[in-house]
């Protein structure tokens, strides 16, 4: 996580004002880049700047700000990571302050993770990827970018989750799994079997044993 300063942020929806309240740990939000269809005057109080299709429109975006993709769609939301990677701009990962976060784990650039939340030793938590409002993930995790560990939902330990994987709220992934990229996980699905890449489980409150493929 960088030292908090100013921040723009991409993006207007429920995700982008849940982000936008990290002003608590000391970020200025300088405004919002969002479509014209999605946004109104302000957000939250800050203003929105543009549609953020150019990036070069105002040079002080890059040059003064931190910017940050906070967008739920998990395709949308990688392609704005890589979008601002490539034009050069910092991309921090943030913290919400009443997440607790084991000095040993890695958030890479573009993660966040949401209040409540809890990242226990040596879990790895990648570019882009949400950890959502009170998300557990336990020791020696991993959290492929892009992906998405929705509210209450819980990764035990040694569970690896794909790029672009999406595990449903209040999941529950058994030690040891590996869920493949761009799996969906259900809402309230217990996991114990591994899921291979693109597989898709149906929320359900029973013990799965074979994936739904789509």
């Amino acid at each position: 996580m960088t030292n908090p300063g100013r921040l723009i942020i991409l993006g207007a929806g429920g995700h982008a004002k849940v982000v936008a309240e990290l002003r608590a740990i000391g970020w200025h939000i300088t405004g919002f880049l969002a479509p014209a269809d999605e946004r109104g005057e302000e957000n939250l109080g800050a203003p929105i700047l543009g549609d953020g299709v150019d990036l070069s429109a105002d040079s002080s975006w890059l040059e003064l700000n931190d910017l940050f993709p906070a967008i739920g769609k998990g395709d949308i939301r990688w392609r704005e990571f890589i979008r601002l990677a490539a034009a050069g701009a910092r991309v921090p990962s943030l913290i919400h302050p009443a997440a607790i976060v084991s000095p040993s784990a890695q958030i890479d650039a573009g993660a966040v993770i949401m209040a409540g939340a809890i990242l226990q030793a040596d879990c790895v938590i990648g570019s882009a990827a949400i950890i959502n409002t009170g998300a557990q993930v336990d020791h020696d995790c991993r959290v492929g970018a892009g992906a998405m560990i929705a509210p209450g939902a819980v990764l035990c330990g040694n569970v690896h989750v794909g790029d672009h994987a999406f595990i449903g709220a209040g999941a529950v992934i058994v030690p040891d799994i590996r869920v493949g990229r761009s799996a969906f996980v259900g809402a309230g699905t217990v996991v114990a079997t591994h899921l291979p890449d693109s597989s898709y489980l149906k929320a359900t409150r029973r013990t799965s044993q074979f994936p739904v493929m789509e």
